[in-house]
C-alpha cells in the first residue's frame, strides 16, 4: 500500500527510520495510515499543503493595497484581477510578492475598492514541488510523530501490566516538541480573514 501522493515520506524511508527491514511488511498498512492521517494534521497545523499546490481564492477589497493570502509561502502568482480587470503577471509592474510573509502589495498606481469579493487570485503555495524538495525538519517532524505511535501502538502490554487493552491508547494531539519543530514553518494568521 503506497502512501497518498500529498504525503511527503515515503513508506520505505519511514520503516527504514524505524528500523524495520524491507521485507518485513506485516506492518505496511498502519506505518501508511498513520503517514497519511499524520502529514494531514501536519499541514493543518501549518496552514499549506507541503507540497506545491495551487489556490483559486476570492477578497473582499478593503481599500489597501496589500492582499494577505491564506496560504504561503506563496510561489507563483498565475492571475490576478480586481473589479474584473486583470493585472500583469508576467512583469513585476502592477504588484510584489512577499513571499515568506504571505502577502502581495499593489504598486501605488493600483486601487482597490472596498466591494465584495471584486479580487480575484489563482496562485501556488507550498514548500516544495516534490518531496524531494521538502525540507528534512518537517520530514522529520512527521516521522518522529508516526514513530512514538508506532511503537506505542506495539507495545505488548499483557506481558507488562497484563492489561492488554492499554494498546489501544492512541495520541490525540499532537506532541509539544514537534509543534515546536513545526512553528518555524506555520502560516500564522492574525488579524487575517
Amino acid at each position: 500500500m503506497a502512501v497518498q501522493t500529498g504525503t511527503i515520506v515515503e513508506l520505505d524511508d519511514m520503516k527504514a527510520f524505524l528500523g524495520m527491514p524491507d521485507d518485513q511488511d506485516g506492518k505496511d498498512d498502519l506505518i501508511t495510515d498513520l503517514l497519511d492521517a499524520y502529514n494531514e494534521e501536519i499541514e493543518e497545523y501549518l496552514g499549506v499543503k507541503m507540497l506545491n499546490t495551487s489556490y483559486t481564492e476570492s477578497y473582499d477589497g478593503d481599500g489597501t493595497n496589500t492582499l494577505f493570502l491564506k496560504h504561503y509561502p506563496i510561489i507563483s502568482v498565475t492571475s490576478l484581477s480586481i473589479d474584473d480587470t486583470a493585472l500583469s503577471v508576467s512583469t513585476d509592474d502592477d504588484f510584489f510578492i512577499y513571499a515568506e510573509d504571505g502577502f502581495i502589495r499593489l504598486d501605488s498606481d493600483t486601487f482597490t475598492t472596498t466591494d465584495p469579493r471584486n479580487i480575484d487570485i489563482v496562485y501556488v503555495a507550498g514548500h516544495g514541488v516534490a518531496r524531494t524538495n521538502i525540507s528534512r525538519v518537517l520530514k522529520q517532524a512527521l516521522k518522529m510523530w508516526v514513530a512514538r505511535v508506532f511503537k506505542a501502538e506495539n507495545v505488548d502490554f499483557s506481558q507488562l501490566f497484563d492489561e492488554s487493552s492499554l494498546a489501544h491508547i492512541k495520541s490525540q494531539m499532537m506532541p509539544w516538541d514537534i509543534k515546536q519543530k513545526l512553528n518555524y514553518f506555520r502560516n500564522w494568521k492574525w488579524g487575517r480573514v
